[in-house]
């Protein structure tokens, strides 16, 4: 009986493929790593902020003036926050409803410059129809659902996810830098969206109070009574205010009536 041995071209195809094999199975054994395990903090560079020169009230009203630039709505406007959103149609996911809340932050770095975080969180959303039904009552049946020829569509938020590209926020930040210098001006010039008023809360002067008309104005003064409607006048000798006396009605020495002298009969 003779032995025959594979040569050595016909042992390293299968070795590779051994190995192959091993590492795919090693790799489906390896846990996924979950989201907090991929953003712990240790991101490198400058992808959601950076530092500019000046004040942090002109570096948020210059990066204001580049979200209205690229058609965003400003939802918020505070000397060191603007917000503003930008709705989409998405079709590369299904012709879906997208929207981008874009939040600029903007704080003093204490050497006289500015340091700008941006963040842009993107919303994606689906359509929903939904029809409507009617209720008819019969005495027989009870109620039947009929259907209507009517349909309510309305957004349902599909998925919602921080923009991590840094290509995005470098043409932000490109944007600000050139919107820099004519919101410095604007700011001097005092031509800024107006603050809101501020509210007096102590140290000026108390508010008048009012009285109504004919109110005496001394709390101790004493108030004059009504003149009495039921008493006696005896000004000037006067007694138009005197009541009024009932006539007698009753007669008198036989009498036809009150005041009347009795008729004498000639003999």
């Amino acid at each position: 009986m003779s032995i025959r041995f594979l040569s050595v071209p016909y042992l390293l195809p299968a070795a590779r493929a051994g190995l192959l094999s091993s590492l795919v199975m090693l790799a489906a054994c390896a846990p996924t790593p979950t989201i907090d395990e991929r953003d712990s903090f240790t991101q490198q560079g400058a992808t959601y902020s950076r530092s500019f020169p000046g004040s942090s009230q002109a570096a948020c009203e210059a990066g204001r003036r580049s979200l209205l630039g690229q058609g965003y709505v400003i939802d918020k406007v505070e000397p060191n926050r603007v917000s503003g959103h930008k709705n989409y149609q998405d079709k590369e996911n299904d012709n879906q409803h997208a929207q981008i809340l874009f939040n600029v932050d903007c704080t003093p770095s204490g050497d006289g410059n500015t340091i700008v975080y941006v963040s842009a969180l993107r919303d994606l959303y689906t359509m929903k129809k939904s029809s409507n039904s009617a209720s008819v009552g019969l005495s027989v049946l009870g109620a039947v659902s009929m259907p209507v020829g009517s349909s309510d569509d309305s957004l349902v938020k599909t998925s919602s996810e921080t923009i991590s590209r840094s290509e995005f926020y470098d043409g932000f930040f490109k944007q600000l830098q050139q919107n820099l210098s004519s919101a410095n001006a604007a700011i001097n010039a005092g031509t800024t969206p107006a603050k809101p008023a501020a509210t007096n809360t102590g140290g000026g002067k108390a508010p008048v109070q009012t009285q109504p008309a004919g109110a005496n104005s001394s709390p101790n003064a004493q108030q004059t009574p009504p003149p009495a409607t039921n008493s006696t006048n005896t000004h000037n000798g006067s007694d138009s205010a005197l009541p009024a006396q009932p006539a007698d009605t009753h007669p008198t020495d036989g009498g036809d009536s009150a005041g009347q002298a009795p008729a004498v009969t000639p003999n």
